[in-house]
């Protein structure tokens, strides 16, 4: 269930917005460009044999979109023209490939050329377990993304954007873990997220998040889990929005119990402590969120696994109200060398913030499924659809409920050793209780990808 640092001094809110976009851009790249040193340098004081290889694409796609600002009455359609270049430098490991990956693309609008974007991904994976010590390793990972598409790339950000203005999303993630027995560990880590939009409406915003926790198995049966985090949020002044700087203290601890290496049953509570630096009793109120769930997970075979959790969650508030809901989740996974499936449902609680609208606390309900299949060695086909209903209550947003739904169709084919092509249709709906969210999108999507792949060599 995603430069999601501390700062100790209070933010009033009459404070501008500190991070310009030129500088975080730099910051993140510059970032990004030291971590990957770091583990070229790590690597070589590692006795494992590493890799390096890289890769250069050229991708050249088409789209056809007939609600480009995702209005409710489809005051405009557009077709969309990307081309760009992309690089992706790896450090081929036993373990895990790191990877540093960046596209760059120009975005060409047939109807209004006011529109024309320039986007950038940039983004650091497979930092994962590095070893610094006997003991220590070291976690990291990094995601720069400039765009003016309203839905955005990451899963986890649910609401949607009206028009088509650029914004910056950066998340920076770090941990060190100190590992003292077989599955024993403790660990530190940090998170920063940044978000920065040059549409006047949206809250620019930052989240700071420190946290620790302690893993621990008494034997090879029973184990459990401790961690603990603290977030700062913190958000520009802009005319109209509702959000205010944040606190937000989480503890959890979980118990696991395992049956047999196939099968354990997981206990967990959680407690969520949320307060705003300007408490106001009419629009934003501080709240302390309970929450406890018990867990099965099962792996029937080697291409098949299951887990099902249930329970609840209970928010008072500083009012003295208090509300509740149903906590659980649903995954089904079957992956075979030419088929896919993975099913997924979860019903619980958010805190909606650093997105294009900032609604605070929501309950929600969610389900997904996805089927990958390859019939032919050359081709590849996707089908995948979505439902998630989001019951807004914070008492500045007034009876609003969005139900929203989709799905996805696509067709990938290698036509040349460096040559692929593909075929996408998405749908998107939401109906809402304020008939001023609602949109439908059908988008139609051709690209075609040249790539070049080096040979990988020992360093």
């Amino acid at each position: 269930m995603q430069c999601k640092t501390s700062q100790v001094i209070v933010m009033k809110k009459a404070t501008s917005f500190p991070v310009k976009r030129s500088e975080a851009v730099k910051c993140a790249s510059f970032f990004l460009a030291i971590l990957f040193c770091l583990a070229i340098l790590t690597g070589n004081a590692s006795a494992e044999e590493k890799k390096f290889q890289w890769s250069t694409r050229l991708t050249v796609s088409e789209q056809y979109d007939d609600n480009v600002d995702l209005t409710p009455d489809k005051e405009r359609d557009d077709w969309i023209t990307r081309i760009g270049p992309g690089v992706t430098l790896t450090i081929l490991t036993e373990k895990t490939p790191i990877k540093l990956d960046y596209d760059f693309a120009y975005t060409y609008y047939a109807q209004d050329t006011s529109d024309d974007r320039v986007a950038h991904t940039l983004t650091l994976t497979g930092l994962e377990g590095l070893p610094i010590s006997e003991h220590l390793t070291l976690d990291l990972s990094d995601q720069l993304y400039i765009s003016d598409d309203p839905v955005e790339q990451d899963t986890e950000v649910t609401s949607v954007r009206r028009g088509r203005a650029k914004y910056y999303r950066n998340t920076a993630t770090g941990s060190l873990d100190y590992i003292f027995g077989r599955e024993d560990s403790l660990d530190v880590g940090f998170q920063h997220l940044l978000l920065i939009n040059d549409d006047p409406t949206v809250q620019d915003g930052q989240r700071y998040t420190p946290s620790a926790g302690i893993t621990y198995w008494f034997n090879i049966h029973n184990g459990i889990n401790l961690d603990f985090s603290y977030s700062r949020g913190l958000f520009d002044e802009t005319e109209g929005a509702i959000s205010d700087d944040y606190r937000q203290y989480m503890g959890r601890a979980t118990y696991t119990y395992r049956f047999s290496p196939r099968t354990q049953t997981t206990l967990f509570y959680n407690i969520d402590s949320f307060d705003y630096d300007e408490e106001v009793s009419t629009i934003q109120e501080n709240y302390v969120v309970q929450s406890a769930s018990l867990g099965v997970g099962h792996q029937f075979t080697e291409h098949t696994s299951a887990l099902v959790s249930a329970g609840f969650w209970l928010r008072d508030l500083d009012a003295g109200d208090n509300d509740s809901g149903f906590l659980g989740t649903v995954n089904l996974t079957h992956a075979l060398e030419k088929l896919t499936f993975n099913l997924d449902g979860s019903s619980g609680y958010d805190q909606q913030f650093l997105q294009a609208e900032n609604l605070g606390f929501t309950r929600y309900y969610r389900a997904s499924a996805t089927l990958n299949y390859q019939p032919l060695e050359k081709l590849t086909a996707v089908l995948s659809g979505f439902y998630s209903r989001d019951e807004y209550r914070e008492r500045v947003i007034e009876d609003r409920d969005d139900d929203t739904w989709g799905g996805t169709a696509g067709l990938s084919y290698l036509l040349l050793p460096w040559l692929s092509t593909s075929l996408t249709y998405d749908y998107r709906q939401r109906d809402s209780t304020v008939s001023s969210e609602d949109y439908t999108d059908n988008r139609v999507t051709f690209s075609l990808v040249a790539f070049y792949l080096s040979e990988a060599k020992s360093f």
